[in-house]
């Protein structure tokens, strides 16, 4: 009888850490959520396009960063991210964008291209921190 009454206590005791266990683990949970906002934090790289020389565009300067922060359009036209006042850059001339945590860039079939280190870019190519890119005179670096 008194090995009952033992057994019952401890296994009350053993459920009771358990119950207080699981009420602190789902409390800390709840307490992240709301410190957050519900959103978790993102590890993923962020890149940007430093101008290495603005070549004949007043409006660029020398060290400038551009983010990249989700699609960018480049050329002439005013309705681009970034506008090049360039006779040798397109109205619709590159594109840079983001997918699946690496970052693309893409001639937009440009007159006289768009160069990445040296090489005429077809269509869209994966671009890498230390990146040369030349869109008309001006020359952009990948920074990261």
């Amino acid at each position: 009888m008194r090995f009952n009454r033992l057994f019952g206590l401890l296994f009350t005791i053993i459920f009771i850490i358990i119950l207080y266990v699981i009420i602190f683990l789902a409390l800390k949970i709840m307490y992240k959520d709301v410190k957050n906002g519900g959103r978790k934090k993102k590890l993923k790289k962020s890149l940007g396009l430093e101008v290495e020389d603005p070549g004949e565009n007043n409006s660029l300067k020398k060290g400038s960063v551009i983010p990249i922060r989700g699609p960018i359009t480049i050329g002439r036209a005013v309705d681009n991210n970034v506008i090049l006042s360039d006779q040798y850059v397109s109205g619709s001339h590159a594109k840079f964008y983001v997918k699946n945590d690496n970052y693309f860039l893409q001639d937009l079939k440009s007159t006289n291209g768009t160069m990445l280190n040296g090489v005429k870019v077809n269509g869209a190519i994966e671009v890498q921190v230390g990146d040369e890119i030349k869109i008309g005179t001006v020359t952009f670096r990948v920074i990261g």
